[in-house]
C-alpha cells in the first residue's frame, strides 16, 4: 500500500479508552475534544558509551533504560459523574470510568491501580487511503483538572503509558 499524502486532521481522529474486560473489553468513546492531543514518545534511553570520555567519530552508543509514553489533551465536560454511564470526569473524580470498568492490568478487578488503553484511531479511507489508521497506548494511568474558567467546564487529562511504544490496531 503506498504512503498516504493526505494530511489527518483533529477531526478525522477519534479517542477511545479501552478497559481490560476478557471477553468484550468496555470502551468510551471522548466527545467534545477540542483537538488537542499530544503524545511524547521517548523510546529507550540512550546511553554513549565514549571511551575514557572521549566521543569518537562514530560514537558507542548503547540503550539503556525504556521511558514511559506520556500524553495530554482537553475538552469541554457535558457530565461529571452518573454512577452507572461511562463519564470520562469520573476517572479523575472517582478513579473509575462507570460500573464494571476493570483495570488492564489484570482483567479480574482485583488490580491496584486502574489503567485503560487509551486508543487512537485516524480515518484515512473517507480521503482516498486504503486503510483507516490506529495505534493504541497501553495501560494509561491518568490525571488532570477540572476548570469552570471559561465559557464552558473543561476537563484537561494528561497521562502515562506504560509502555515504550503504541502498539498497532487492527
Amino acid at each position: 500500500m503506498a504512503a498516504s499524502v493526505i494530511r489527518k486532521t483533529m477531526r478525522d481522529t477519534t479517542l477511545t479508552l479501552t478497559d481490560g474486560t476478557p471477553s468484550t473489553p468496555l470502551t468510551l468513546v471522548l466527545a467534545f475534544m477540542k483537538g488537542d492531543l499530544t503524545i511524547n514518545i521517548p523510546g529507550e534511553t540512550i546511553v554513549r558509551n565514549d571511551p575514557r570520555g572521549v566521543i569518537d567519530s562514530v560514537p558507542a552508543l548503547r540503550k539503556g533504560n525504556d521511558q514511559p509514553m506520556t500524553f495530554s489533551f482537553s475538552g469541554c465536560v457535558a457530565d461529571f459523574s452518573d454512577g452507572t454511564e461511562k463519564i470520562l470526569a469520573d476517572l479523575l473524580l472517582k478513579n473509575d470510568v462507570g460500573a464494571g470498568w476493570i483495570s488492564t492490568l489484570d482483567g479480574t478487578g482485583n488490580a491496584e491501580v486502574m489503567a485503560l488503553h487509551f486508543d487512537i484511531g485516524v480515518e484515512g479511507t473517507d480521503h482516498g487511503d486504503g486503510a483507516d489508521h490506529s495505534f493504541r497506548l497501553p495501560h494509561c494511568t491518568f490525571e488532570g483538572t477540572l476548570d469552570e474558567s471559561g465559557e464552558f467546564w473543561e476537563i484537561s487529562m494528561s497521562g502515562t503509558s506504560h509502555a515504550v511504544r503504541p502498539s498497532t490496531l487492527v
